[in-house]
């Protein structure tokens, strides 16, 4: 599962604060469109596409980008134009916290991961943390 995004609609970050910060666009990405990529903190891929990135990366195939996700992105077009791809969403991949069952929690603390992780091991389901 694979959220992607096509952000030739969406303009580029021009402050240098950010980790996005696009400094050249020509230079960093010359082509009119920019490329699709998962957007969120986290993925899912099926072990065919995997496979396909593991063995497109070994014969040195694949097109990189600096955001990982812009080059997973285009890997599985890459993989799409051989074999379709059902692409899905779920909000369990939390972009703003934690939620419960989560998949991904993002902007979590270590002291966080750790009461997570451990709650995780205990308990055998994703939990939340509100710690402070």
């Amino acid at each position: 599962m694979v959220k992607i995004c096509n952000s030739s609609s969406i303009a580029c970050i021009t402050s240098n604060c950010s980790l996005f910060f696009v400094y050249d666009e020509l230079q960093e990405w010359p082509e009119e469109d920019y490329p699709p990529y998962a957007n969120g903190p986290g993925y899912i891929l099926s072990s065919d596409i995997a496979q396909f990135v593991v063995a497109e990366f070994e014969k040195h195939k694949l097109r990189l980008f600096k955001m990982e996700d812009v080059s997973m992105g285009m890997w599985v077009e890459q993989f799409n134009s051989s074999k379709s791809v059902e692409y899905t969403h779920s909000l369990k991949f939390c972009q703003f916290g934690c939620i419960e069952d989560y998949y991904t929690a993002h902007y979590q603390s270590p002291r966080h991961m750790l009461c997570m992780w451990d709650k995780l091991q205990l308990q055998g389901k994703p939990q939340c943390c509100n710690m402070r």
